[in-house]
């Protein structure tokens, strides 16, 4: 009887970590997108930032989800992007932009694609790594009952 709370609390603890990851990679995708904007260095390095970016966003999901809510992380990008896209409206109200839009909307679209990518890839090397994870420690188990069980 005690087990369902418990799963429940287990369960509501998981999906508010995938929401807060969401909003929390939002905030990163457009901080990333306006400090191109208003630095030239940044657009020149940011495949590179890019790289480090996919690996900042996997280490929570290799730390958070390596239990039964494995596949979780799969729902950050679907609350990532109504998040992402609240986000850049605000910051597009409040931070000025200057007069052409026309440079930032290419901005926007090469960034759009490149945090596209770097939020899947980040989301699938997290799981990757878990997996991996996973099957090591079952490969370790195994290796284990073969040794004492004969």
């Amino acid at each position: 009887m005690k087990e369902a709370p418990v799963e429940q609390l287990s369960f509501s603890r998981a999906m508010r970590q995938v929401v807060l990851l969401s909003f929390l990679y939002a905030l990163i995708s457009n901080g990333f997108l306006y400090a191109a904007y208003y630095s030239p260095v940044i657009v020149e390095w940011s495949y590179v930032i890019a790289l480090l970016l996919i690996v900042v966003i996997s280490i929570p999901i290799i730390i958070w989800f390596f239990n039964r809510y494995w596949y979780f992380p799969a729902f950050i990008f679907m609350f990532w992007i109504p998040f992402s896209v609240l986000l850049a409206y605000f910051l597009y109200q409040v931070l000025p932009t200057g007069s052409n839009d026309y440079e930032f909307g290419l901005l926007l679209l090469f960034y759009l694609i490149l945090d596209v990518f770097v939020v899947v890839a980040g989301i699938g090397l997290g799981m990757a790594v878990n997996g991996i994870r996973v099957l090591s420690r079952r490969r370790l188990q195994q290796a284990g009952k073969d040794t004492s069980g004969g």
